[in-house]
């Protein structure tokens, strides 16, 4: 059997031996399909369509699903399944994109069909001799075979980069007392304890962070501090050390750049991007950069005052920050985190995010309880939309090892509907909440709750697409410095009052969020906003520099960190901090030289969401973002998008005013 669908995927009885058949029958029949295209060089578009992009429609979204698996359900098996493809689909992917016989075949299609084709198929051509160019079609035999070698390398790079990240943050753990844990909520302690008077922490966010937020015991913060950032690195005794891979992947990435005729990898990334050059995300970034410093430092000084008489702590050093600015907002504006928290039930919050989704766009969500999936603990919902089904979402929200920290989207199958085949589009998502307590109840955290209207917001743009073809369909073929609009925009709902009373429950009580305590929240919106975008925007400026420049070494890497930290950050970093060792972002992710695409897109999101503020009702103005925006796909840029909807070009106005910064 080689022709499959996610929907009927035995996910809780699927194996790694079923994987490697589908794996291996789907890449024979992508590379069968080539093969023919390639003896006859006068296939119709239509033919094209029923015959090598379906093979190679089921061939990706296989490749997706096996990876998909191995980062939510780690094995030693599926690792090696991982290691026996992914250079045959490498090596297959490269083949294609240097395929002078495909290459002119869609050159004869465009001159010859051109009249007959929509838009959507010319769309697609367009992408392809675009993407022709990027796989090397120009390049000589020799150079050709350069390219190869390179993608294969990098690919295995990337794989081990996350590979390490996860088994560096499994491979600790420490063992406490109780009296170790003084100032921890009570009931988060039930998450860490293992026997009468023993609590286990590891570095899994759920765990770690109220370590960091809460507890009083200086030391231990430091040790989890000093554990965490320096995972993966030479720190851990030349276990899971991804300093060379770092190397690696940039001077790999720099001569894959150069190779194509791009001065450097930045140069590359931005080819397909909506900003055009580097000079202009710099810009973009240090403007912001200087309208926040002054705001950031004065957040510090503040920070360090406070430290001093309020928690006894002469010098402020990163380990403590969190507890500091934890104890300060609950100075400030008389409410903890920790209080804020048991408002929010994950049921309650899904419950309330799903009517908000009805009110926007009107479309329901219908739990599938007999839909198998990859663990006990997701849930599976089908997503309609005037009583047509549109797609599945899967719900995998707990922490556990053997699954990568973050929270993410990923496309379990793209839409896809031509004259043999009809796929509906189905999506995951992925984050690592603090598993349900011993009564079954999940609370959040109020940036938790944010983060699931964040993914929410990525699997809407995935799952409402009316696009037909998989190569632009849900979040395909978008930009990737604007695919965080639609995710960035459904957060501010968040806060929307009316929207709080339906996503808030108290765990005694019942009731929604009070007014008191909703004016204390909003009081405390920009709380610290100068120091998270500085640490966004340093992040970012660090990608592009690194990506410019010809790393050789971790010292380099390493100078190159410090350097752009100096430039923008205020808060000083201990010289053992090795984060870029477990950025999977740009290492292992899709944001190399991409990762100022959240502020890019943030742009884009306060700019459209200024609109829906204050709005009694959001139905109409739903559906104009539905029909110009989520619906689109990668059919159209998303700068024609954004001027559909707003009639004008983006400003920064509602960017700075959304964050705080005047």
């Amino acid at each position: 059997m080689t022709h499959f669908d996610a929907q009927f995927l035995l996910f809780d009885k699927l194996n790694h031996s079923q994987l490697d058949k589908f794996l291996e029958a789907n890449l024979a029949d992508a590379i069968t399909a080539l093969d023919k295209v390639e003896v006859n060089t006068k296939t119709s578009w239509n033919s094209l369509q029923d015959s090598l992009y379906l093979k190679l429609y089921n061939l990706s979204q296989i490749w997706v699903i096996a990876n998909h698996l191995q980062s939510v359900n780690d094995s030693p098996e599926l690792r090696k399944l991982q290691e026996k493809y992914q250079n045959k689909i490498s090596e297959f992917y490269v083949r294609l994109g240097q395929s002078k016989k495909l290459y002119n075949l869609l050159k004869h299609i465009k001159a010859n069909e051109s009249r007959h084709l929509n838009e959507e198929a010319i769309k697609i051509i367009d992408n392809e001799f675009r993407d022709f160019k990027l796989s090397g079609i120009e390049l000589n035999t020799q150079k050709q075979t350069e390219f190869k070698n390179i993608q294969n390398k990098l690919t295995g790079l990337s794989t081990k980069f996350e590979q390490n990240v996860l088994d560096a943050t499994d491979n600790y753990s420490k063992t406490v007392d109780l009296k170790d844990l003084k100032g921890v909520p009570e009931d988060l302690l039930a998450q860490y304890k293992i026997d009468d008077n023993k609590y286990r922490i590891t570095l899994h966010i759920p765990s770690y962070l109220p370590i960091m937020e809460y507890c009083e015991n200086r030391a231990l913060r430091e040790e989890l501090y000093h554990q965490y950032v320096t995972r993966a690195s030479e720190f851990n005794g030349g276990h899971f050390d991804n300093s060379q891979n770092i190397c690696e992947i940039l001077n790999l990435r720099r001569q894959k750049a150069q190779l194509l005729g791009f001065n450097d990898y930045t140069e590359l990334s931005l080819f397909t991007k909506m900003a055009t050059n580097a000079s202009e995300v710099l810009d973009f970034l240090y403007n912001l950069a200087e309208k926040s410093k002054e705001h950031a430092k004065k957040e510090l000084e503040e920070l360090k005052t406070f430290a001093k008489i309020n928690c006894g702590i002469d010098a402020l050093e990163p380990w403590d920050i969190p507890f500091v600015s934890e104890k300060l907002q609950q100075y400030k504006y008389s409410y903890s985190n920790w209080e804020l928290k048991q408002y929010f039930q994950l049921e309650k919050v899904l419950d309330g995010l799903f009517k908000l989704i009805f009110e926007l766009y009107q479309v329901e969500f219908k739990i599938r309880s007999d839909t198998p999936s990859w663990h006990p603990d997701t849930k599976v919902y089908e997503l309609s939309r005037d009583n047509n089904s549109i797609g599945l979402i899967y719900l995998d929200l707990f922490a556990r090892n053997g699954k990568q920290s973050g929270a993410w989207m990923n496309s379990m199958q793209d839409r896809f509907v031509s004259s043999n085949v009809t796929k509906e589009p189905q999506a995951t998502i992925i984050c690592n909440f603090t598993p349900p307590n011993t009564d079954d109840t999940t609370l959040l955290t109020f940036d938790e709750v944010q983060t699931l209207f964040h993914e929410i917001g990525h699997s809407l743009h995935h799952l409402l697409t009316t696009i037909n073809h998989f190569n632009i369909s849900g979040i395909n073929g978008v930009e990737w410095d604007a695919v965080e609009l639609p995710s960035q925009f459904m957060e501010y709902f968040a806060w929307d009052r009316k929207i709080l009373n339906n996503i808030s429950s108290h765990t005694k009580t019942g009731l929604s969020i009070p007014d008191e305590l909703y004016q204390k929240l909003v009081n405390a919106r920009y709380y610290q906003s100068g120091l998270a975008m500085l640490r966004q925007i340093e992040f970012s400026v660090l990608d592009i520099k690194l990506h410019q420049a010809n790393i050789s070494s971790t010292q380099e890497y390493l100078d190159l960190t410090n350097e752009i930290r100096g430039q923008i950050a205020v808060i000083p970093q201990v010289g053992y901090n090795r984060f870029l060792n477990s950025f999977g972002h740009i290492f292992a992710g899709g944001y190399a030289s991409g990762y100022y695409s959240y502020k890019w897109a943030e742009v884009l999101a306060t700019d459209i969401f200024s609109v829906f503020e204050n709005q009694p009702c959001y139905t109409t103005l739903g559906n104009k973002f539905y029909n110009t925006i989520l619906s689109q796909g990668g059919l159209k840029p998303m700068l024609d998008n954004f001027i559909a909807f707003m009639g004008r070009e983006p400003q920064i106005d509602a960017l700075l005013k959304n964050s705080g910064i005047n």
